[in-house]
């Protein structure tokens, strides 16, 4: 698409359909997908009042950057709906324009209730296109047959004019919540260099990032959550709580325990209770059920026979640290386990109410408790002010990506912002093949975790 029709798609005051256009620039985005994200903004929920010309290009302007410096295209529906893809652009870059267009109709009533609800992640659906590839063009594909066609006689006029927004609402959609906003170090792509091919394995720990999850069939509504919820509440799911052990590997040293952590297996959830449904596929439904699984967890832990001077962490949401609950299984927990509880927080649990979480972390260091910054990505070390955050240790995420880091002009970056956050501050979860050991390796990394590294060492405990 040219620079001047990308500035038409930035631009328009009308009220254009532009999901032809979108057709077309996918055409060669389906034939090299790798590095590409696109996102649909659900703005056709709005009112009318919050769908003029002024709120379109105030949106709009929010992706200039990206349209610039990313070859980002904009896309817009007869409903006001917004399209968005681009290449090589980080998810914090990205975060950063939809907070910035949503900014355009904060004084809307109905983003104030979705804010006020917890659920401003609906307005937005997220694809990372080289996964996500089909069920991205089946949504386009439910734009095209939504679209309405103007009149023939009414063309000329709505050039010059706007003419009225639909109304029509389009389905609520899973979205990630908001990184911190100066997250903009994208990892650098090489054309030549491809990562050796890596085989699909099972991990011992669910993945929490709705972008890596695997198709299911069809996803969990609330009906489904309230279902689960209740079934969980009377439920002992004792044989659903798992752990993992935390090593430290130093070159050839012989790998040292350094914690294990106690999290709820949502894989044998979902085979047990809700074996069709796809639980992470709704982002705010998923999170939910996340506090049902803290209450058990809070409810188990103390009643297990831990050893008294064993590290332990377990997964939990901000919210629930200020709960009487807490204050509750942390006293029984003491009475049993003599070490600091290591408690790990989501990196979007954390940044979508900093004011509750600096409460809650105030709370935990009187507690002697120490904090994990789960789940964040490699690129979001070179900006993270970890001693800001008042946050123990970072564990970041394996992805095969990381891979083309070694050797390329990011690498001394990575490297030192490491360094900067010190080498055994810093986790690799999801270790579940030979490749993350070696990236691990290669960028100084001393703590690991996940399927590869139980196989390896937790016999030898």
């Amino acid at each position: 698409m040219s620079a001047t029709e990308n500035s038409n798609h930035m631009e328009s005051s009308a009220t254009p359909c532009q999901v032809d256009d979108l057709i077309s620039a996918m055409r060669a985005v389906r034939r090299h997908p790798e590095d590409y994200r696109g996102i649909h903004l659900h703005f056709s929920l709005l009112d009318r009042g919050h769908k003029q010309p002024y709120h379109r290009r105030t949106i709009a302007t929010a992706f200039n950057k990206l349209i610039q410096s990313k070859g980002g295209q904009l896309f817009w529906t007869s409903n006001f709906d917004v399209v968005f893809i681009c290449r090589g652009s980080s998810l914090a870059q990205l975060d950063i324009a939809i907070l910035a267009a949503r900014r355009a109709v904060e004084d809307s009533p109905l983003v104030k209730k979705y804010i006020e609800e917890g659920r401003d992640d609906e307005l937005c659906e997220w694809y990372d296109l080289a996964i996500d590839m089909d069920r991205f063009m089946h949504m386009v594909g439910g734009l095209k047959k939504t679209a309405v066609p103007p009149p023939p006689k009414q063309i000329k006029e709505q050039v010059q004019k706007p003419a009225p927004a639909a109304t029509k609402e389009s389905q609520n959609a899973p979205s990630l919540k908001s990184m911190i906003k100066n997250l903009d170090q994208p990892l650098s792509h090489s054309e030549d260099f491809k990562p050796p091919n890596l085989k699909t394995v099972n991990v011992t720990k669910p993945r929490y990032d709705p972008i890596a999850k695997q198709d299911t069939s069809q996803p969990m509504g609330p009906m489904q959550l309230d279902q689960l919820e209740r079934n969980l509440t009377n439920m002992d799911i004792d044989r659903m709580i798992n752990d993992q052990t935390a090593f430290v590997i130093v070159g050839d040293k012989n790998a040292k325990p350094i914690f294990i952590e106690h999290y709820i297996s949502v894989d044998e959830i979902k085979e047990s209770l809700l074996p069709t449904y796809d639980l992470y596929a709704d982002k705010w439904l998923f999170k939910r059920l996340t506090r049902t699984f803290d209450t058990k967890i809070m409810q188990s832990l103390p009643a297990k026979d831990i050893v008294r001077d064993q590290v332990i962490s377990i997964n939990i949401n901000v919210e629930t640290v200020l709960t009487s609950e807490f204050d509750k299984f942390i006293s029984l927990f003491k009475q049993k386990n003599n070490q600091p509880l290591i408690l790990e927080m989501g990196m979007f649990d954390v940044i979508s109410n900093i004011q509750n979480y600096y409460d809650a972390q105030k709370k935990l260091s009187r507690l002697g408790c120490r904090i994990i910054l789960d789940a964040i990505d490699i690129q979001a070390l070179q900006v993270l002010d970890r001693e800001l955050l008042s946050v123990d240790f970072l564990k970041i995420s394996w992805k095969p990506d990381y891979i083309k880091l070694i050797g390329s002009a990011e690498q001394d970056k990575v490297l030192s912002a490491i360094a900067d956050h010190g080498n055994m501050r810093i986790i690799l979860c999801h270790c579940d093949t030979e490749n993350a050991l070696e990236f691990g390796k290669s960028f100084g990394i001393h703590m690991y975790q996940g399927f590869l590294i139980d196989k390896k060492f937790k016999s030898s405990l």
